[in-house]
């Protein structure tokens, strides 16, 4: 998400915050300076990708006795007892304790998502005041699942219908949401696990965010949560993770930042994509959300910086060299999906599916090497996002067929390289900018132009994440 406190709201596109050339653009989003606003480069043959990741739920074990269960997550205060089968569990009230401290102290034995609708439940039901003995309402049943045995697998034609949340439309919307997607049949949200100003939005412990206070203020309470109640749904949870834009980061511990010629970091948002260490960042920090429960990683900003003014930027030169070093990146973050058996995917200009082996040099990203090392790539082939008169288009922002368009150039690309085992999943545009006719009717033909391009499902990108459009869109599928 954007964290910038400016947002799309009802469906009505604004800008966004400083730093992000159009506001609009999502995941990735400056534009490269090339000829059209969306190009891209052949690839090279290749060998068979992995196969569609398999489920990975643990074998069976035997279910911990319940009650046992719940008095290992009670915190000090708190007490579980036994009758005729029924558990019930008593807090404590300490001298500070209010509805809401009690509520955050046991939420995680509750059915309740958010702590303050559990503390309004505690209220009505009695006063807190210290030594009051609290039943806890809204109990669990039964023990929730471990994160590795908790986690989805894709579905059998492995296409993921979603739409991206960041930071807080993880938390207070998001049970509303989740209804409005499993009544129309979407099955996968994108949550920021980085987002692309640099903080991480969940409790973390991995050392460079601690160290630099990326890891402050969390919006998400508790991610592996946040997932099974995603997937008491049916929805798939991908993790997105910002690699080497990070504002955050690139300031707060320099030695990681694009460097300049004369020894210094080079002020341009960007951590340095050859850097060992940035790279290990992006690589813990993957670990710690696949032990939290994710179902997929999806990695954004794997690129290099494309803006005017990089002069003196310390970069390899744009000949190839910048392909090797993303593609040996994409590589060894595959190896660390595979070990878990989960997929990677891997987001991706629209220009790269279009466009000239100019941009995919300029870019570092080539589809058809970046096609062997994940699962699915998501290119963003938003039509507002190619300049007047591609492909003849006055206004291309007005023509939704341009998602078929890049999604089967894309597709084509992979099949020139040999990559037979990963799919093109485009991200579509579901916000007004650049685009006078957009509306639920654009939005739900852009559906079915991804379809129609060779698509294997598709995500929706709103950077306010309001998604009125897609409601009206993809009316609720009646039930039998």
């Amino acid at each position: 998400m954007m964290r910038c406190g400016i947002f799309c709201l009802l469906g009505m596109l604004v800008p966004a915050c400083a730093g992000d050339k159009t506001a609009v653009r999502p995941n990735d989003a400056e534009t490269p300076a090339v000829h059209d606003v969306e190009s891209s480069a052949p690839s090279s043959s290749a060998s068979a990708a992995p196969a569609a990741p398999q489920s990975t739920q643990a074998a069976a074990t035997p279910p911990p006795v319940f009650i046992d269960w719940v008095r290992s997550k009670l915190p000090p205060n708190g007490t579980a007892t036994e009758t005729n089968g029924v558990v019930t569990v008593i807090a404590t009230a300490g001298l500070k304790d209010t509805a809401n401290t009690i509520a955050k102290a046991f939420l995680n034995v509750t059915d309740v998502y958010l702590y303050d609708d559990l503390a309004a439940e505690i209220s009505k039901r009695t006063a807190v005041f210290p030594g009051k003995k609290i039943i806890i309402p809204h109990l669990l049943t039964e023990p929730y699942k471990e994160p590795e045995q908790e986690r989805m697998a894709w579905p059998a034609d492995k296409a993921l219908r979603g739409i991206y949340l960041g930071g807080i439309y993880a938390v207070h919307p998001l049970q509303q949401t989740l209804e409005r997607m499993q009544a129309r049949n979407m099955n996968a949200i994108v949550l920021d696990g980085k987002d692309y100003t640099g903080p991480i939005t969940y409790p973390t412990k991995v050392k460079v965010a601690i160290d630099n206070g990326a890891a402050n203020n969390p919006p998400i309470a508790d991610l592996s949560r946040t997932i099974r109640l995603a997937h008491k749904y049916g929805v798939y949870v991908i993790m997105r993770i910002s690699c080497f834009h990070d504002p955050w980061t690139s300031v707060k511990t320099p030695k990681l930042s694009i460097q300049s010629k004369f020894g210094k970091p080079y002020p341009i948002d960007w951590l340095d994509p050859t850097n060992p260490d940035a790279q290990q960042y992006v690589f813990d920090l993957m670990n710690e959300e696949i032990d939290l429960g994710a179902d997929e990683i999806q990695l954004d900003y794997v690129r290099f910086p494309v803006q005017k003014g990089l002069g003196n930027a310390v970069l390899p030169p744009a000949d190839g060299s910048r392909e090797k070093v993303l593609t040996a990146f994409a590589h060894k973050a595959h190896e660390i999906t595979q070990a878990h058996h989960l997929p990677l995917s891997l987001d991706i200009f629209g220009v790269t599916t279009t466009g000239t082996i100019v941009d995919a040099h300029n870019l570092g990203q080539d589809v058809g090497l970046l096609g062997k090392e994940c699962e699915a790539l998501s290119p963003m082939v938003y039509p507002s996002h190619y300049d007047k008169g591609f492909l003849g288009f006055s206004e291309p922002g007005n023509h939704p067929e341009i998602i078929s368009i890049g999604t089967k150039s894309g597709v084509q690309r992979l099949e020139k390289a040999g990559d037979k085992n990963v799919i093109i999943r485009p991200w579509l545009q579901a916000f007004m900018w650049r685009s006078p006719e957009y509306g639920p009717k654009y939005l739900a033909q852009e559906t079915r132009e991804a379809s129609k391009g060779g698509g294997v499902g598709w995500l929706m990108w709103n950077p306010g994440c309001s998604y009125w459009d897609a409601w009206k869109a993809l009316p609720p599928i009646p039930k039998k």
